[in-house]
């Protein structure tokens, strides 16, 4: 079950990872949706999730955390968002969300929320992401939050027997702060 509640939005929570979900991570990572768009190009058992769980305790430079709905009793997870590299000038954000939550804004609330979160506290300049080009709703979540388009790696990642190219985008504190 999903850890402690670290932020909210206004339909879910980034919540803590824990051992236990690791079968979630696994689950996510695995479905041919969400690994691909991910660039995993291979299956990962339990036991590489609980070891990334693990990498990420204790570690202050990167920050995993579970999207969560909070629509009931129990909070259903239905993605995870990671920043990472604190120690740079501008983190890197990646985020999923299983495909059956997808289209309903959830990613980019949740993403909003961590990026709240970075600015609020840290002191960085700003946060990069990147996603494959042909990947339409994970670019929309960026340029949803006002990320800006910084450039394009040309056939830069193998996916789905093809090389597609990876955008890179970035967000500035001052544009964070006046939107």
């Amino acid at each position: 079950m999903p850890g402690t509640v670290f932020r909210r939005g206004d339909r879910l929570a980034l919540r803590t990872v824990e051992h236990e979900d690791a079968e979630f991570i696994q689950r996510g990572h695995n479905h041919p949706d969400v690994g691909v768009t991910l660039g995993l190009n291979r299956p990962e058992s339990e036991t590489e999730a609980e070891a990334n769980i693990e990498d990420d305790e204790g570690d202050p430079l990167n920050v995993g955390l579970l999207v969560c709905l909070e629509d009931g009793d129990e909070p259903t997870p239905i993605g995870k968002v990671r920043l990472s590299n604190l120690h740079h000038t501008r983190p890197e954000i990646s985020y999923w969300i299983l495909p059956e939550y997808q289209g309903e804004g959830y990613g980019t609330e949740a993403v909003g929320v961590l990026v709240d979160y970075a600015f609020n506290a840290h002191e960085i300049r700003g946060l990069q992401a990147q996603a494959f080009a042909p990947n339409e709703g994970s670019v929309g979540v960026l340029e949803n939050l006002g990320f800006t388009h910084e450039g394009q790696l040309r056939d830069a990642r193998f996916r789905n027997g093809e090389h597609v190219d990876v955008v890179w985008y970035g967000l500035l504190r001052e544009e964070w702060e006046d939107d």
